[in-house]
């Protein structure tokens, strides 16, 4: 089966998808009983959206195309191993340029950098220096229209897919980007404006991708694990909200939409493989607390601790699924039996 990652959007609330990927990583290096196992070893597809866009880069970026400012951007965290080591799922030997436990560490100690100001220009990879296909969403103010970054659309470097996708409107200036060979260019802004689910983009780039995927002809086809950064659960009784304006809406507007889409996405999948329910997992979490799902762009230690304990009590919480025109329902399983699980159709 065609193998496909797909991580949401959510600011410094990627933290929590990054711990579910640190976790599925130690549990294929367990399971395939090799020490140097990393996450691109056993996805064939990778897509994400706003933070999760920079996870996926960092996960899938080869390591082998450093140079001296490479280098530097990952000079927070251990480097990467870059022997010749067995290599599930590709027929590459090059490596990533981080691991998931390096990914955790890195949103969590440089939060700061990633959020409060622009993407940097140091590395000049391009979508064509990963490991895997990648495919991250931002939105086109020159076109109105959502955009993918893919081999399949042209090639653009890989800091500026980074800052396209994680360009949120009020805490970033948009970007102008052009691809390598200058035949494309447009104004980019945040990819969670439109697509902060990529799932449904990542189904539909490996159904289109012939040339890559010749043998994907629906979703029988593949295996699809799914990680949100966390769900909005508030609710609000209607004479508290009746005389609400601008103002009030402001922050909650904001959550209900990028959350509503996210769900929206999940609920349109699942009824996709409602015959194949095995082949598609959603790790998402729901009551979380509500300032840490407002404080998107707070990088202070106390919400990266939150955040960090948060992320460790999801992988206990019971995992569940959306039901075809029926709601969702919990399952006996919790998200870390479903990540083993994972994992082992994985190996």
């Amino acid at each position: 089966k065609l193998r496909i990652l797909s991580i949401d959007g959510g600011g410094m609330r990627g933290i929590i998808p990054a711990h579910m990927l640190a976790y599925l990583e130690t549990a294929l290096k367990e399971k395939s009983h090799n020490p140097d196992a990393c996450i691109a070893d056993f996805f064939d597809l990778a897509a994400g959206t706003s933070v999760g866009g920079l996870i996926a880069v960092m996960l899938f970026a080869s390591s082998d195309c450093r140079d001296d400012q490479g280098e530097e951007i990952s000079s927070s965290s251990s480097s990467s191993s870059t022997g010749d080591h067995q290599n599930h799922g590709s027929k590459s030997l090059r490596r990533p340029l981080f691991t998931a436990a390096e990914v955790c560490t890195f949103i969590s100690d440089r939060g700061k950098e990633i959020f409060k100001i622009p993407y940097p220009q140091r590395v000049d990879l391009t979508l064509d220096d990963t490991l895997k296909p990648i495919v991250i969403p931002c939105y086109d103010l020159t076109n109105a229209s959502a955009f993918c970054f893919s081999r399949i659309s042209a090639n653009f470097k890989l800091w500026e897919v980074c800052r396209a996708t994680t360009a949120v409107p009020s805490f970033f200036k948009p970007i102008h980007v052009s691809s390598v060979d200058g035949k494309h260019e447009f104004t980019a802004v945040d990819g969670g404006l439109v697509v902060n689910n990529p799932t449904a983009a990542a189904i539909t780039h490996a159904l289109h991708d012939k040339a890559r995927f010749p043998g994907v002809r629906g979703v029988e086809d593949m295996l699809v694990l799914s990680l949100g950064t966390g769900q909005f659960d508030q609710t609000y009784r209607y004479n508290k909200v009746e005389r609400w304006g601008a103002f009030q809406w402001a922050k909650p507007i904001a959550k209900i939409i990028m959350d509503g889409i996210s769900d929206m996405v999940d609920h349109t999948v699942s009824m996709a493989f409602s015959r194949h329910r095995e082949n598609y997992v959603r790790i998402q979490m729901s009551g979380l607390p509500g300032k840490a799902l407002l404080a998107m762009d707070d990088p202070s230690q106390a919400n990266v601790k939150t955040l960090t304990e948060i992320s460790t009590r999801l992988l206990d919480q019971k995992s569940s699924e959306h039901i075809p025109f029926n709601g969702r329902r919990v399952l006996e399983e919790s998200n870390r039996q479903k990540l083993d699980w994972f994992a082992e159709q994985l190996v």
